[in-house]
Parts: C-alpha cells; sequence; structure tokens
C-alpha cells in the first residue's frame, strides 16, 4: 500500500534532520557544537524537578482531564492577571501536549478543504506541515528586515482570501516582536472580514531590549498559543496551553479526547511550580541576551549579514551571500567539516532561503565561542 499524498507532500524538519545526523556523530567520537536547535541550554529548574518526583510519589500518573487539571489551568489564569493584568476564565485555558499539540487540535477545529491559512515567510515550518493534514489552502507572506519580519494589515489585502491567520511573537527564525499596535491592526483586519488571528507567544519569557505584552491585552477573541518548553526550560516535559474563545472550547476538547486522550499527568503536577520563582526566568532571559549581545558582532566580523538585531526568541537569521554556497550545502559541510550544526533557511520557507541560516544562541557562551572559532577556522579555507 502506497502512502498518503498528504504525508508525502509535507517536508522533513530539516533543524531536526540535523541535531539527529549531529547525534549520530557524537556517538562516534566527534564533538559537535550545537548552534541548530531551539532548546534551552539550561536544566529545568529545581522545584519543578521537585514537584514532579513528589507527584510520582503520590502516584499522580492517571490520566487527567482531557483540558488539563484545574489547578495548572487556575494557575495559567492567575498568571496572565499578575503579568497583564488580564482576567482569562480557566474554562477558555486548555493545556496541551506542547505547543505542537495545541495547533494539531486548532488546525482540526478551524481548517478544511476551502478555507486559508496565511504564514509568514521566513516563519516556523511546523505551521504549514501540521495544517496541511487538514488539505486547507495555504498562502504566504514575504517579511523581511525592512518591516521588522511583520506581517502588516496591508499584506492581508492582497490576498484572495484570508480565514486563520498565525503570527509567531517572538518569531522564529527572526527573533522579531511583532508592535503591539500591528497586532492589534491585524486583529481588527480579520475580525472585520470573520478571520480569526493566532498568536504563538512561546518565546514570550524571552526578549531583549523591548517592552513585551501579551496579546491577551488587544482582544479576549486572540487566539492565544504558548507553552513550559522555551522560557521556563521544559523542552522534554511536552507541555503547552492555548487561550480560545468559548464556543471553541467544547469542539477542540472532543478533538483533544481522541487525538491525545489528556496531556501528560506529571509534567502537569510539575508545571504547577514554574510559575513561583519569576527571578530565575529573569536570570535566564539575562543569559540569552548576554549571549545573543556576543554572537551576533562575532557573526558579523565572520561576514554573516545580520540586518536587524534580533529582540526575543534566542534565534539569529543570518545572510550568507558572502560565501556564495547555498544554505543547505552550507549547513551540511559546516557540519561534517567544522563540527558546528546550523539550521538551513529552507526549514523556514522559500524566501531568501538559499542565503539564510538560523543560529541559536541557546546553549552556554563557552560552546558559542568554540563554534565561531571553529566556523572561523573553516570558512579561512572554504
Amino acid at each position: 500500500m502506497e502512502i498518503s499524498k498528504r504525508a508525502d507532500r509535507i517536508s522533513p524538519f530539516y533543524v531536526m534532520e540535523l541535531l539527529e545526523k549531529a547525534r549520530m556523530m557524537e556517538l562516534q567520537g566527534h564533538r559537535i557544537i550545537h548552534m541548530e536547535v531551539g532548546e534551552p541550554g539550561f536544566e529545568t529548574p529545581g522545584p519543578i524537578k521537585e514537584a514532579a518526583v513528589a507527584a510520582l510519589n503520590e502516584g499522580k500518573t492517571f490520566y487527567t482531564h482531557s483540558l488539563g487539571i484545574p489547578e495548572l489551568r487556575r494557575a495559567i489564569s492567575d498568571d496572565y492577571a499578575n503579568s497583564c493584568h488580564v482576567d482569562i476564565p480557566p474554562d477558555r485555558i486548555i493545556v496541551t501536549n506542547g505547543s505542537s499539540g495545541a495547533f494539531t487540535l486548532l488546525f482540526a477545529a478551524l481548517l478544511e478543504p476551502g478555507r486559508t491559512l496565511v504564514l509568514s515567510d521566513p516563519g516556523y515550518p511546523c505551521y504549514r506541515n501540521i495544517a496541511s493534514l487538514t488539505d486547507c489552502a495555504i498562502q504566504s507572506i514575504r517579511v523581511s528586515a525592512e518591516n521588522n519580519y511583520e506581517i502588516l494589515p496591508q499584506h492581508l489585502d492582497a490576498l484572495p482570501s484570508a480565514d486563520l491567520l498565525v503570527v509567531a511573537n517572538p518569531s522564529n527564525p527572526t527573533g522579531a516582536v511583532y508592535r503591539p499596535e500591528t497586532i492589534a491592526a491585524l486583529h481588527r483586519r480579520l475580525s472585520d472580514a470573520g478571520a480569526l488571528l493566532i498568536v504563538d507567544e512561546i518565546y514570550s519569557g524571552l526578549t531583549y531590549d523591548v517592552d513585551f505584552s501579551s496579546s491577551a491585552c488587544i482582544s479576549g477573541d486572540i487566539i492565544l498559543v504558548s507553552g513550559f518548553s522555551k522560557a521556563y526550560a521544559m523542552t522534554g516535559w511536552r507541555l503547552g496551553w492555548m487561550v480560545v474563545p468559548p464556543n471553541l472550547v467544547r469542539p477542540i476538547q472532543r478533538l483533544a479526547q481522541n487525538l491525545f486522550i489528556a496531556p501528560p499527568s506529571i509534567s502537569q503536577y510539575a508545571a504547577l511550580k514554574a510559575f513561583d520563582d519569576k527571578e530565575v526566568l529573569a536570570q535566564m532571559c539575562s543569559l540569552y541576551k548576554n549571549r545573543r549581545d556576543f554572537l551576533i558582532p562575532r557573526l558579523k566580523g565572520l561576514g554573516f549579514v545580520i540586518p536587524r538585531i534580533p529582540d526575543g526568541a534566542f534565534y539569529i537569521y543570518a545572510g550568507i551571500d558572502n560565501f556564495g554556497i547555498d544554505s543547505m550545502a552550507f549547513v551540511e559541510r559546516a557540519l561534517s567539516e567544522a563540527g558546528v550544526a546550523i539550521t538551513p533557511g529552507y526549514d523556514f520557507g522559500e524566501y531568501g532561503a538559499s542565503s539564510h541560516v538560523r543560529f541559536s544562541y541557546a546553549d552556554k557562551l563557552d560552546n558559542l565561542e568554540e563554534g565561531c572559532d571553529r566556523l572561523e577556522a573553516w570558512l579561512g579555507n572554504v
């Protein structure tokens, strides 16, 4: 039996393929510097791990409510109230199997043949690949440093239709932070047309030199997706959440019951401690900023083009025109010849894909320094 056309057209997630190749090289004794994967270079904070151990010892290993344990939904609601003074009822908050689980549920509930999803190019590749399972139409909008890598309302005017728009704030791969007025204008434009806006705020705890406020402050009918993976250093715990309008809760619950049954129980009880110590989160964010501030001038000195300093997340989207090498060949050679793992622009769309790569500065500063030293020696022989 042949595989489905739907499965066949999904592109590889190149950063994961490179990570897997790098791991194989490490098993063979090679030391690899990881500047490809968006994984925090910190262990999960101690109180969260201790809460997980306590939950295990207390036997909290069974299925939970399909929408998440009530205590965690309340804790997320309280955090929105404390951080941006917005009252979000816990019954509008759905705990998910990572933010990827949230998008799987949202796209299944909102997209189908004849509806159109709009995404930025460059942008996070999994939005497109998850949405393709619904057989919807997908429109890409090219964004560049000249407009802060933002989708603007006038971009939507040029499209034949737009039923659902997803923006990441801060963005992957560019690290751009949307201006609140842009989010508000996009929301008005979409609402007037009977369409919806989803804002992915998974990197919302990681911003530098700019004021950031959740899009929850703009309107109650903007769908929000977030999670514990990035700012809380909990990637392997696979726990996210979303905030949805009341009319979406029950449809999404039915899907969640069938697709996931429930979010991971131990992860949920552990995450109850995630909001307790904001100082630890601020310290991690400060270290990311130090890494960014080291890496940008060093990369520029090596010949990479960085037209705009990223304001959030832990990525730098850099041009490689000066080297005259396609980005896929560039990252393959950097890995095999220099032992440095980087992500090609092809992971993030078509616009400028061959001439850009993404660096992650989530790893330790010592490793980033060694990675740059290796690239400098390698580029001298390219």
